[in-house]
């Protein structure tokens, strides 16, 4: 090259040989780099990156320059270009790692999301398959169906409820005062409406005693937000089946039990002397940040001696780990390698 801003735009990405250089040029008394003298004549610059060759040596001159100096400068470039694949492949690793692990438990949760729909959907599909061929009916077999429901209706009062009323398009149920049992105490609560909308094939819950907004502990005081656990499936299938004593009895079922796993509201906090421990709020990882587990029980980090902290590597992968003598041969061999291709090559 010619041109003196072609070198410092090359010798970033490669090695330069700049001829043809005025040695009285403010460009040859600002380049960087030791004295380059051949038969006592000081002939130009050179550095780890660039030859600098002032005027117009003679063709022998400038081959002996490249032969004394071109290998060692490309030994020391590729090996330079190596440390840096290697600094930015180990950052690159590190900073993904992390990244993919959250994203593969995010995908996890969404997939199980997905399936969970999936199912709940099939169920609704023939469900409603079901309710239609039902509906499709002559009036007759309808009619005589509505008068069946409503004697097995009435057969939960008063053993269940302590009244049933027909509103409108709605069917009311109260229950009774109902008290729950939960690891030796007693919780109770005021009586519950139980609505069935009929014409939009809900259930509706509302009443009890409210707490912190919630009715029950699987009840918020929104009538239509409910958390029904695993029989959400079958309330929407008796309620599209207008199957409305055996959806009352299920109701019933539900309002008098209590899942500690998975409530909307702990049912301790309707004790107005009850006291939550430092234990049961909910753990939290620094490293991760995320609720649910601490920096001990996390899926995605693990302590290192090496480093005396969690980390996401282990030991055996660790970076700080003392390299056994096996482990340095075989480096010293592969830099061996590396430089006898090297100066194959130039």
């Amino acid at each position: 090259m010619t041109q003196d801003m072609d070198l410092l735009c090359w010798h970033e990405v490669g090695i330069a040989v700049r001829t043809h250089t005025d040695p009285d040029s403010a460009f040859s008394k600002n380049v960087s780099g030791d004295p380059l003298v051949m038969e006592s004549v000081l002939v130009g610059k050179v550095s780890p990156t660039w030859i600098v060759l002032y005027g117009a040596p003679r063709v022998d001159v400038t081959s002996n320059i490249l032969d004394a100096h071109l290998p060692r400068m490309c030994r020391t470039f590729r090996e330079r270009q190596r440390e840096t694949l290697i600094d930015t492949m180990q950052t690159v690793a590190a900073e993904r790692k992390h990244e993919l692990a959250i994203s593969l438990r995010d995908d996890r949760y969404e997939l199980e999301r997905l399936c969970m729909q999936v199912m709940t959907l099939s169920r609704k599909v023939e469900g409603d398959r079901e309710i239609l061929n039902m509906f499709s009916r002559a009036p007759e077999f309808i009619k005589a169906k509505a008068t069946r429901t409503f004697v097995e209706m009435m057969r939960l009062v008063p053993s269940c409820y302590s009244h049933i009323n027909v509103v409108e398009k709605s069917v009311l149920a109260e229950t009774y005062p109902i008290t729950l049992e939960h690891d030796g105490g007693s919780y109770n609560f005021e009586p519950y409406v139980v609505e069935v909308d009929l014409d939009k094939g809900k259930v509706l819950i509302s009443g009890g005693t409210e707490c912190n907004g919630y009715i029950h502990p699987h009840v918020t005081d929104d009538p239509n937000n409910i958390c029904w656990g695993n029989i959400g499936h079958l309330v929407s299938r008796l309620t599209g089946e207008l199957d409305l004593h055996g959806l009352l009895q299920l109701v019933h079922q539900f309002l008098h039990s209590y899942n500690s796993s998975d409530p909307f509201q702990k049912i301790e906090k309707w004790d107005p002397d009850w006291v939550e421990d430092e234990d049961d709020n909910d753990s939290y990882c620094s490293w991760c940040d995320d609720y649910g587990h601490d920096v001990s029980e996390c899926d995605y980090c693990s302590w290192c001696e090496h480093c005396d902290q969690y980390d996401e590597h282990s030991e055996e992968n660790c970076p700080n780990r003392p390299k056994d003598e096996d482990e340095d041969e075989g480096e010293e061999e592969a830099d061996a390698e590396l430089a006898e291709d090297t100066a194959t090559a130039g």
